[in-house]
């Protein structure tokens, strides 16, 4: 039984001509968002993690060994859309990016599904396809992250949880879906929790059966991995240590928490949705005629708010891909109110466009700008996202047809990924923009050695996705060597040792690819310095000339 009762819209009035111009209005104005996020390269974490299982898989070194610091659930997914082997980065990034889409769109069509049985159809469909355009047309900094994909695998266990007609049945792939979100990183718990919380909206039963089968299949999930893949929970128990500032080390303090309002109000620049959230759930519990029922609602939107950033919290370095989730849950939210809420449409589309104007100007305003006048703009959407919220509850206008409410979205997940946009309004990364995939020198450097020279990086695993050469290393990008220069601890982790071991071990390689503004040849440890002249001449007179950034030394 649901937990929420939503009432039926009146049926659905012959299209007219005119009606249907919008719609085909509508239609391209997406076309156009999904074909706009296309034109910008993949994130440098992605292509990191693509470098890595790219040149480690020409070397031999299978998907389940390599170490990319990504857990094994993301490794097979991306393992999965990058399977040509190309050396053109343009057309794999938009191979991937198309695979993606497609991938978002069954995922869409799953949630409509599993929503369609406990909501009205244009309920179900108004919240499915924001959810959807949400996920396609994201920051291009959050797209296709582990934190992103968790986002995914959370519609997915909320879609697979309320599909079928047997309880058990749908709490039994709800589960899996939770516990997929886990998978693809163990940080994003809380968003398992936020995907259990929504099927308990729906129905309070599948909920039950969904919590039991998550509980039972992440045990399954561990004691499996711990037994056949026990370095999966060395290098996880590696990474955490490296993250010397989350809570996990020193519990709660407040300078966290003021880092993390801030880069919810970074998220909220960039995915101006955000901004709207507070009104579309102001016209929801609006609705509500129950005064007990609109106190649970409000409840209950605090705890999924909570949890929608509590992973981001937890990691405590407040990327901005760390916010994956929010802009999705946002549109959601905004999505059942446009659907449910004729007297809301008209102000919800006006802010809506407005907000999206705004952040339109401010993402192009100067770095040093943005910089330095981050609390007057973010402080500013706050104040505009409460008066929203204020409008939207004491007004209710003329409705607007859903044309209307689809081009304001989609307008409003525009301004991030427009080419030129940065990656972040005034935290880490705010001087990154978006821009076209090129190998640029790095391709140009792997034609000059040849494109199967088996080679060893010293290099973020981007530069491996840029060039394409193979290395037997399973760690394709030393990570642990690489923090060894700097944080004697590390030299002591297992995941050190094992690393330093391709320095002896890795007899292929015919060439070192050392990147100078990532790893430090002047401050590695002595017995790194030992290992890597023995095997190569870095020499001024040996390396190879104009490379960039690289310094690429033969084998002796």
């Amino acid at each position: 039984m649901s937990t929420l009762e939503i009432d039926h819209a009146a049926p659905p009035r012959k299209a007219r001509p005119a009606g249907l111009i919008a719609a085909g209005a509508a239609g391209v104005v997406v076309l156009v968002a999904v074909v706009l996020t296309a034109l910008a390269s993949l994130n440098g974490d992605v292509t990191y993690a693509l470098g890595g299982l790219e040149t480690a898989g020409l070397g031999g070194v299978s998907v389940w060994d390599v170490f990319v610091a990504r857990p094994l659930a993301y490794r097979l997914l991306m393992n999965v859309l990058d399977f040509t082997n190309s050396h053109d980065m343009a057309f794999t990034h938009r191979l991937i990016r198309a695979e993606t889409d497609l991938l978002v769109a069954a995922v869409g069509v799953l949630l409509f599904v599993g929503l369609r049985r406990h909501l009205d159809k244009r309920a179900a469909a108004g919240i499915a396809f924001a959810t959807g355009l949400a996920l396609v047309v994201a920051p291009p900094w959050h797209f296709l992250e582990p934190d992103w994909m968790a986002a995914l695998a959370a519609v997915v266990a909320v879609g697979a949880g309320l599909a079928p007609r047997r309880d058990w049945l749908g709490g039994l792939l709800g589960g899996a879906g939770a516990v997929l979100v886990i998978a693809v990183k163990l940080a994003t718990v809380p968003i398992a929790l936020l995907a259990l919380l929504a099927i308990a909206v729906l129905s309070r039963r599948r909920a039950g059966w969904a919590t039991a089968a998550t509980a039972v299949l992440a045990v399954v999930w561990y004691l499996t991995t711990k037994h056949f893949l026990p370095w999966e929970w060395i290098w996880l128990k590696d990474q955490a240590d490296l993250v010397a500032d989350s809570p996990i080390h020193h519990g709660l303090r407040w300078r966290d928490f003021q880092e993390l309002w801030r880069g919810l109000g970074d998220a909220t620049v960039l995915s101006p949705v955000i901004a709207v959230a507070p009104a579309a759930f102001a016209a929801l519990i609006r609705r509500v005629p129950d005064v007990r029922m609109r106190w649970l609602g409000v409840a209950v939107a605090v705890v999924a708010a909570g949890l929608s950033v509590a992973s981001a919290y937890g990691q405590a370095e407040f990327y901005m891909y760390h916010y994956a989730i929010v802009p999705v849950l946002a549109a959601a939210v905004w999505g059942a109110a446009f659907a449910l809420c004729p007297g809301a449409r008209l102000p919800l589309a006006g802010f809506t466009l407005m907000f999206a104007a705004v952040s339109f100007v401010a993402l192009r305003f100067p770095a040093g700008w943005r910089r330095h006048n981050f609390a007057l703009v973010e402080n500013g959407y706050l104040l505009a996202a409460v008066l929203a919220a204020v409008v939207v509850w004491f007004v209710a206008a003329r409705s607007v047809p859903w044309p209307a409410g689809i081009v304001a979205l989609t307008v409003a997940l525009l301004p991030p990924v427009l080419l030129g946009a940065p990656y972040a309004f005034s935290t880490y990364d705010y001087k990154i923009s978006a821009a076209r995939p090129s190998a640029g020198v790095y391709g140009e450097v792997s034609e000059r050695i040849g494109r199967d020279t088996p080679v060893l990086y010293l290099a973020f695993g981007a530069i491996n996705h840029a060039m394409g050469n193979p290395t037997t290393c399973r760690y394709p990008s030393p990570q642990w060597l690489q923090r060894g220069t700097w944080i004697e601890s590390v030299r002591d982790y297992r995941s050190y040792a094992d690393n330093l071991a391709c320095l002896t071990n890795d007899q292929q390689a015919r060439y070192l690819v050392v990147q100078t503004d990532w790893f430090k040849l002047d401050k590695a440890p002595p017995d790194v310095k030992e290992l890597l002249d023995a095997r190569f001449d870095c020499s001024a007179t040996a390396r190879l000339k104009n490379t960039g950034n690289l310094i690429v030394c033969p084998a002796r």
